[in-house]
């Protein structure tokens, strides 16, 4: 079978839609590729979702080449500005960091998460066009530092340490902006 060539779009979404394309994406990957579960996560529906999604924006990556029945959605960033957290909400990283250097240092913070690629999209070029699009939206809302948790397959330390060791010694943040894991 001979597939078109990718007609990419990056955009933010823009209607209920758009939303639960998105989350689709992130359940066929976060949920059955990786196994990932929560109490918001809708298998019936095959919706990955949580009570953070309607405060962030969502950067969607829509091939347009695609059948719409497959679903046109290909990639997605979900994305919370400092200057657009709800009050009495904070960041979704806070639940397991204390982001008191982030906030205290005056600069305009943007939260990265939940960032996927459909599987036939891994690879190629994709990746870069979400990219350029999160470029854009970084440049538009004059964003200085961008942070949010990732997740690491598995619990085996020694699987995982090569992988850690690389982020210590070479993307660790500088002191001033370093946060720390919450005690619990």
């Amino acid at each position: 079978m001979t597939h078109a060539a990718p007609q990419f779009e990056t955009r933010l979404a823009k209607d209920d839609a758009d939303m639960r394309a998105s989350q689709h994406l992130r359940y066929r990957v976060f949920v059955d590729e990786l196994g990932g579960d929560g109490a918001d996560v809708d298998h019936k529906a095959q919706l990955e979702r949580d009570g953070f999604d309607p405060y962030f924006d969502h950067l969607i990556l829509l091939d347009h080449a695609r059948a719409a029945s497959e679903g046109q959605v290909v990639g997605v960033y979900r994305l919370l500005r400092g200057d657009a957290v709800p009050d009495g909400m904070g960041f979704y990283s806070e639940g397991e960091y204390d982001l008191s250097p982030l906030k205290a240092s005056g600069r305009r913070l943007l939260e990265l998460g939940r960032s996927c690629l459909h599987p036939d999209y891994r690879g190629g070029s994709a990746m870069f066009h979400l990219w350029q699009g999160l470029s854009s939206y970084v440049d538009a809302h004059g964003i200085e530092v961008l942070f949010g948790v990732a997740s690491f397959h598995g619990t085996d330390v020694a699987a995982l340490a090569q992988p850690l060791s690389l982020l210590h010694h070479r993307h660790l943040a500088p002191p001033a902006l370093r946060v720390r894991a919450r005690p619990e």
